[in-house]
């Protein structure tokens, strides 16, 4: 059987992939810093989430 793998389209994934590669820093100032986190990721999505909720 052949199978063939594409790519997904996740255009949230995308944005956020380009938020990020465009920030100077990846830290918000966290005592206990380790880089790219949870908290990073929310601060840069959270806008979007809140001005468009059904993902528009």
């Amino acid at each position: 059987m052949l199978t063939q793998r594409s790519i997904a389209h996740a255009p949230r994934t995308t944005a956020l992939a380009q938020d990020m590669s465009r920030m100077a820093t990846t830290c918000i100032g966290c005592t206990d810093c380790g880089g790219l986190c949870q908290a990073v990721i929310e601060v840069v999505v959270l806008p979007q989430v809140i001005l468009h909720p059904q993902g528009n």
